[in-house]
């Protein structure tokens, strides 16, 4: 399933959510190779749905092993947890609090979603070392203070074939209660953003 990041914005006001229906078949995990002190490659390969409710259509991430189309990343405690754009053209990541949302190009060109954990005994910013091997930061943001009591953060970056689109909603009940972020990424394949704040 092809989406577009305003059909993002659209669905998630009626319904937005992750599930992995048991289907750990789908779960991907295991240490990073580039950094692996911080990093895991920890997500579902994912179907996007298109979820009826009575308020209308919602988009649902559900696991899927064989027909997937998206990537959704996990939360790690105290590590930085990672997904390649490599085989899909959307990364999803939810449950944010607090912790860190980033988009990365990596030295050949791949884009990176990380799911970065921040809390006051560590934060497991990968940002110097990704630099150091020739990733390019795309984009950052800090969920701290974004959300409400009995909310959540949910993140969805959108690979078009020249711009990238990461929209950030504040999730509650299952639907977006107020959006956060939208952040366009232009010549995503090229860009560079020296000036970017990055995570301390």
């Amino acid at each position: 399933m092809d989406i577009t990041s305003d059909q993002v914005v659209q669905l998630g006001k009626n319904l937005l959510f992750f599930n992995n229906g048991g289907k750990n078949a789908a779960w991907m995990t295991k240490t990073s190779a580039a950094f692996p002190e911080k990093g895991v490659e920890d997500y579902y390969l994912c179907g996007m749905t298109l979820v009826d409710t009575a308020s209308g259509q919602g988009l649902g991430f559900k696991a899927e092993q064989t027909n997937f189309d998206s990537k959704y990343i996990n939360f790690q405690d105290q590590k930085t947890s990672m997904a390649c754009a490599d085989n899909v053209k959307v990364l999803a990541s939810g449950g944010f609090s607090g912790c860190i949302f980033q988009l990365w190009r990596d030295e050949k060109g791949m884009a990176w979603g990380t799911h970065v954990y921040k809390g006051v005994d560590v934060n497991a910013d990968i940002s110097l070392a990704a630099k150091a091997k020739g990733w390019t930061l795309l984009y950052s943001i800090d969920t701290a203070g974004k959300g409400k009591d009995g909310s959540e953060i949910f993140v969805v970056a959108v690979l078009g074939p020249k711009n990238a689109d990461i929209i950030s909603q504040r999730v509650k009940g299952g639907k977006c209660e107020k959006l956060v972020d939208w952040y366009t990424v232009y010549d995503w394949k090229t860009a560079s953003i020296p000036g970017i704040v990055e995570a301390s």
